[in-house]
């Protein structure tokens, strides 16, 4: 796992809304939210003791002063979106709780995440590739059904699974080679030249091919600027 510091950000729109999430990242994300997270009565309530991807019902406490009524859902590396020990708190919405909260969580030592920062630790953690980073903005700025099934196709791995095939020709063919010159007298290359040139021809294909497609998913994700010309009143319009 990727050690760094422990993060938080609002997750949600910055408007008034009837519930707001903040989240919280990091190998101390637990412990850190113990601190502030009460029952009703104000008695700390140790998430380090609760099963992951369960949802607990408490308090946000500032010392002895209840801020909030919240949800906290906990999400336990590496089962999480950062694969990260992850905490979510679903306080009220509304921009001042939820800074109250946030500001709250970095006295008690979490930093504000930076802005992206979340699908960057989803990435160097391996929880993503760089193709389903990139897709995870262009679903949320889908603008159509096709966009957004282009994209939502990306983050299921499409493109990674079809590079990871590629990728396992090229390297049965170089495991291949070296025991042949490892080997001679058991390994034969005989012909081998032929095989070699048969996958380059299918790789160049199929590496053209997704190429083309990253034209067209361009294509669908920023649609196509046409100028329409003619003389007043034709009907251009």
């Amino acid at each position: 796992m990727f050690e760094q510091e422990t993060i938080a950000a609002i997750a949600t729109s910055s408007k008034n809304g009837s519930i707001s999430v903040i989240r919280v990242s990091g190998e101390n994300s637990f412990s850190i939210v113990s601190r502030i997270f009460c029952n009703e009565k104000g008695t700390l309530i140790d998430l380090n003791e609760k099963k992951s991807h369960t949802i607990q019902y408490g308090f946000i406490f500032d010392g002895s002063k209840k801020i909030d009524e919240v949800l906290v859902l906990l999400m336990k590396a590496p089962k999480s979106y950062t694969a990260e020990d992850v905490v979510e708190i679903q306080c009220h919405g509304g921009h001042y709780i939820c800074q109250v909260i946030l500001d709250l969580l970095v006295r008690h030592g979490v930093r504000v995440a930076e802005p992206g920062e979340f699908t960057k630790r989803a990435f160097l953690n391996g929880r993503l590739d760089l193709s389903q980073a990139e897709a995870v903005m262009d679903v949320i700025q889908s603008k159509s059904e096709l966009a957004l099934s282009n994209s939502m196709s990306q983050l299921r791995g499409s493109i990674k699974n079809r590079i990871q095939k590629l990728r396992e020709v090229i390297l049965e063919d170089v495991a291949y080679l070296e025991a042949a010159l490892d080997d001679p007298e058991h390994i034969s290359l005989d012909s081998f030249d032929e095989t070699i040139e048969g996958h380059v021809r299918t790789l160049l294909k199929d590496t053209n091919h997704l190429l083309e497609n990253c034209n067209n998913g361009r294509i669908m994700k920023e649609g196509i600027q046409t100028v329409i010309v003619g003389k007043p009143n034709v009907g251009k319009s």
